[in-house]
């Protein structure tokens, strides 16, 4: 008999066999229309038959996984972005929070300076003075009080001021003080010469309530002449880092006395909230205690009072120039 021999065609491609099976792979997912015709010699070409091949793709071919993944792709894209402004959020909010603990606390520090009882004993001080035909004093008086609350208010809207601000504002507090006490003691401020004071900056309203606490809790209760020290000075640890060591030293009772003495809660207000401002202004700079306190009787059996040192880095005092340069 002749040979017969297949003509087909598939998706625009043609060809010829002679073999009764025919395979194609790689064939795209979807349908294919195959096309063939029988022939020999004789007969010459048949009739054309269609077959219909419908290739099932693989799941990771469809339109539906495409969709799944493009949806999974843009939700991790999402998730991602979210994580990412959370973590800015929370970062800023903690930002925000330190901040505004700060602020809150700058004005419980001017509350503070302005104590009710100094206020209302200052008063009473001018009523004695003027009923004491003591008019200059009296005049002098209420020019002093009148400059120091100016002073503190000016200052209330800062977070820091130079140190040369800061004494002289002491120097006014002490002052009155003085007056009021009928100059029962003495006080000194030192500033070493490497410090320049117009050039310095410490946290704002950080030294009067301690100042206020050696008065009334120290020097009020002793019976005889008291001294009050502020020194400023700088010393240098082992990492060559400078730090400002404030020292507030009164010869009085002691602080373990006063403290069982003590009576005047807004002092004792004022002192934790500088404490904690401190600690708020350097928790990223790892300062463990920024104020210590000392009962120098406890030391020695020669000595009486109390010694507060505040510690300021020279990080922070960078900082706080940054940040009062803005």
């Amino acid at each position: 008999p002749d040979a017969v021999s297949f003509h087909y065609k598939l998706d625009g491609s043609t060809g010829t066999t002679e073999s009764e099976y025919l395979t194609f792979a790689n064939l795209s997912p979807g349908e294919h229309i195959l096309t063939i015709a029988a022939h020999d010699d004789n007969s010459g070409t048949g009739n054309n038959a269609q077959i219909v091949i419908n290739v099932i793709p693989y799941f990771t071919e469809t339109g539906l996984f495409r969709i799944l993944l493009t949806g999974a792709f843009l939700l991790i894209v999402f998730a991602l972005v979210k994580i990412r402004l959370g973590v800015q959020a929370g970062k800023t909010a903690e930002k925000l929070d330190t901040i505004n603990k700060i602020n809150e606390m700058k004005h419980q520090a001017l509350s503070a300076m302005m104590n009710p009882h100094f206020v209302f004993n200052s008063l009473n001080s001018v009523q004695y003075l003027v009923n004491s035909n003591r008019n200059e004093d009296a005049n002098n008086y209420i020019a002093m009080m009148a400059q120091l609350m100016r002073k503190n208010l000016d200052a209330s809207a800062r977070g820091f001021i130079l140190v040369s601000e800061e004494t002289e504002r002491l120097k006014l507090y002490l002052e009155l003080e003085k007056m009021r006490f009928s100059d029962r003691f003495r006080y000194e401020i030192i500033i070493d010469p490497g410090i320049s004071p117009d050039k310095l900056e410490i946290p704002n309203m950080i030294i009067q309530p301690f100042v206020e606490n050696s008065i009334w809790h120290g020097l009020s209760e002793s019976g005889s002449e008291g001294l009050i020290t502020i020194q400023f000075e700088m010393i240098h640890e082992e990492s060559s880092e400078q730090i400002l060591r404030i020292k507030i030293t009164d010869n009085g009772i002691g602080y373990s006395r006063s403290i069982k003495k003590k009576t005047n809660d807004h002092i004792s207000r004022g002192m934790s909230i500088i404490e904690e401002r401190l600690k708020l202004l350097s928790k990223k700079l790892d300062i463990e205690k920024p104020i210590v306190i000392d009962d120098l009787g406890e030391k020695s059996d020669d000595a009486s009072g109390t010694e507060i040192i505040i510690y300021l880095p020279e990080p922070l005092i960078r900082h706080v120039k940054d940040i009062s340069a803005h």
